[in-house]
C-alpha cells in the first residue's frame, strides 16, 4: 500500500501531496482548493540529450538516432485513425504534448471532464502503436517541422549560440532531431526507447487542482494498473560524452531575409546540481531586472543612442549535463550594441551591488510567488521543475527568502570572456 505525504508551504497557503506507487508511477497532486480548472500531466524523464543508454529488455548499451524522444512524443500522441487532440475536444477538453531537453510530458486541461480525460490520457500512452508505414508518415511531417525551424531566425540564433558553446553535449542538437537522423529512426528504435523510458519508474503523474487526494491517486492507479505495466526497481542507465569545459567557438554568425538581426550573448557555466540549478534560475531573473530591464541605465542609453529599441532579456538555463546563460536583444547597430553589453558587463562585475535595489526586487518577487501561484501553470511547472532537479518542491520559497547579494556577485562573475560567445542572425545585405 503507498503512503501520501503531504508537503506544506505555509508562505502560499499551498499543500502537495507525493506518492509512489507500489507499479513505480510517482504521482504529485498540487491542492488548489476554489479552482474549476484541473491540469493532468502523465510525463517521462526522457528528452532530446538523451540518446545513449542500457536498453532495458536486453541489457545492453544501445546508441539512438537524435530526435528520437520528439519522434515519440509525435508518435504516442498520434493515433492509427485518430489524432489525441481531436480525442480530447469530442470530450471538450483542451489537450497537447512537448518535449524538451530533459522531459517529455503529455497533459490536458479541464473543468468538467477530469475522469475522462485521466483515463483518456493514460490510455492513449500506454497504447503505443508504432509500423513501419506510421513511422515512415511521421517523418514527413517532423521533416517539415525541422525544415520550418531552419527558417525562424529566433530559433537558429538560440541553437546557433547553443552549438557555439557546446562541443560534444547533445543540447547543441535541435531537439526535433536532423533530416539525416529521424531518416534512420524505425518502429523498432521506437519500441526500444518507449520501454526503457516509459516504464511506471521513470514516469511521474502530475493533477494540479481542487480534487480529492486519495479518490485520484485511486483513479489513476486504476487507469494505469489497467495496462500490463512490469514494474522495473532500477534506474534507467544514461550516458553522456565528456564536455570539454573549453566552449566549441567563439562566434557563429549567418544572414537570413529579416529586418531586425537577432544577437545572443551566450556564457557556458560549469554543470550544476539539484537546488543549484533553481537558485542560478532565480538569480538570473533578479540580475535581468536589476542590471538589463527597461529601469537600467544602461537600456535608456542604449535606447537613446538608437541602439536597442526593447531591453534585452537575460535568463538562465540548466540541467543535470549542461547549464548556461544566454542574453537575446534585437539590434540594428550589432557591432555597437556588442562592445557596449561586453564593456557594460566587464564594469557591473567591478561594481558594490546596489543592496537597495536588490532588497526591493527581491522582495517582489517573493510577493509575486504569492500572486503567480494563482496561475496553475506555475504551479505545474514547479512540481515539474523539483521531480527532474530532485528537490523539494517548494525549494525555490526558501532560496528566494536566503538568497544574498554575494549571490549575485557570484552570478556575475561567472560571465567571464573565456565562455562568453556570441551568436548572430544578420540581415542580409
Amino acid at each position: 500500500m503507498y503512503k501520501i505525504n503531504a508537503n506544506i508551504c505555509d508562505e502560499l497557503n499551498e499543500t502537495t501531496y507525493y506518492t509512489k506507487l507500489e507499479n513505480g508511477l510517482s504521482v504529485y497532486i498540487c491542492k488548489k482548493p476554489g479552482f474549476k480548472k484541473k491540469i493532468g500531466m502523465f510525463g517521462t524523464k526522457y528528452g532530446s540529450v538523451i540518446n545513449d543508454f542500457v536498453d532495458i529488455k536486453t541489457g545492453k548499451r544501445i546508441k539512438v538516432p537524435d530526435g528520437i524522444a520528439h519522434f515519440l512524443e509525435h508518435k504516442l500522441f498520434e493515433k492509427e485513425g485518430a489524432n489525441a487532440l481531436d480525442l480530447f475536444s469530442k470530450i471538450g477538453v483542451s489537450s497537447n504534448a512537448y518535449t524538451t531537453f530533459d522531459h517529455t510530458v503529455y497533459y490536458f486541461e479541464t473543468s468538467e471532464k477530469f475522469e475522462e480525460s485521466i483515463s483518456l490520457l493514460v490510455k492513449l500512452i500506454k497504447e503505443p502503436y508504432f509500423t513501419d508505414e506510421n513511422v515512415a508518415k511521421e517523418q514527413g511531417i517532423i521533416g517539415q517541422e525541422i525544415m520550418m525551424g531552419e527558417d525562424d531566425p529566433e530559433y537558429r540564433v538560440y541553437f546557433n549560440a547553443i552549438k557555439a558553446m557546446y562541443q560534444k553535449n547533445n543540447v547543441r542538437i535541435d531537439i526535433a532531431g536532423t533530416i539525416d537522423s529521424i531518416a534512420k529512426i524505425n518502429k523498432e528504435l521506437l519500441y526500444t526507447c518507449y520501454n526503457t523510458f516509459y516504464n511506471l519508474n521513470n514516469m511521474f503523474f502530475v493533477i494540479i487542482g481542487d480534487v480529492d487526494v486519495e479518490d485520484t491517486i485511486k483513479l489513476i492507479e486504476k487507469n494505469v494498473n489497467s495496462y500490463d505495466n512490469l514494474k522495473v526497481d532500477k534506474e534507467v542507465e544514461i550516458f553522456f560524452d565528456d564536455e570539454p569545459k573549453e566552449i566549441n567557438t567563439k562566434e557563429i554568425k549567418e544572414e537570413m531575409d529579416i529586418f531586425m538581426p537577432q544577437i545572443y550573448i551566450g556564457y557556458k557555466l560549469d554543470v550544476l546540481k539539484n537546488e543549484e540549478i533553481i537558485k542560478n534560475a532565480i538569480v538570473a531573473d533578479i540580475v535581468s531586472q536589476m542590471y538589463f530591464s527597461k529601469i537600467t541605465g544602461f537600456f535608456n542609453d542604449e535606447y537613446n543612442k538608437g541602439v536597442l529599441i526593447e531591453a534585452p532579456a537575460l535568463v538562465y538555463e540548466g540541467s543535470n549535463s549542461f547549464s548556461y546563460i544566454l542574453i537575446a536583444a534585437q539590434t540594428l547597430k550589432l557591432e555597437e550594441y556588442k562592445k557596449d553589453i561586453f564593456d557594460y558587463i566587464e564594469r557591473i562585475k567591478k561594481e558594490e551591488i546596489n543592496e537597495e535595489l536588490f532588497n526591493t526586487i527581491k522582495n517582489k518577487k517573493i510577493g509575486s510567488l504569492v500572486i503567480e501561484d494563482d496561475n496553475l501553470n506555475n504551479c505545474y511547472r514547479r512540481v515539474i521543475d523539483s521531480i527532474l532537479t530532485q528537490t523539494d518542491i517548494y525549494a525555490d520559497v526558501k532560496i528566494l527568502n536566503n538568497l544574498k547579494v554575494e549571490d549575485i556577485k557570484s552570478f556575475l562573475d561567472s560571465m567571464t570572456n573565456d565562455n562568453r560567445i556570441v551568436s548572430i542572425i544578420n540581415n542580409k545585405k
